[in-house]
């Protein structure tokens, strides 16, 4: 089962709707007033990411402002101090690229497990 645990947690948002259904762990942006969409370009500063999995249209709960996590949703192989990104395709964490906006800082990974420190 996927998930996104705070082992040392930032801030967590909850007063905004997702404009189209998202899992847990997903990068999310602000698309308007109390209103966040998955972020489909990496270049873009993420918000934050998902706390919950969340249908659309309805309040979503989204981690910001720092903390350390760990997670199973994340693209490709990163490894103790990469920069993280959010994936243009799965809209979850992955190693960052040029011209990519960085939103954290791997940790450890080990056993599928990402550790990380949010810097949105």
């Amino acid at each position: 089962m996927a998930y996104l645990e705070a082992k040392l947690p930032g801030l967590r948002y909850g007063l905004g709707s997702l404009s189209e259904a998202g899992t847990v762990g997903q990068c999310v942006v602000l698309k308007g007033n109390d209103e966040f969409e998955l972020n489909d370009d990496g270049t873009k500063e993420s918000f934050g990411l998902l706390a919950a999995d969340c249908a659309k249209d309805e309040l979503c709960a989204v981690w910001f402002g720092g903390g350390i996590y760990e997670t199973d949703q994340y693209t490709g192989s990163p490894a103790a101090g990469n920069d993280l990104a959010c994936d243009d395709s799965t809209h979850k964490l992955a190693v960052a690229g040029e011209g990519d906006a960085v939103i954290g800082k791997a940790i450890s990974v080990v056993g599928g497990v990402l550790r990380f420190k949010l810097l949105v």
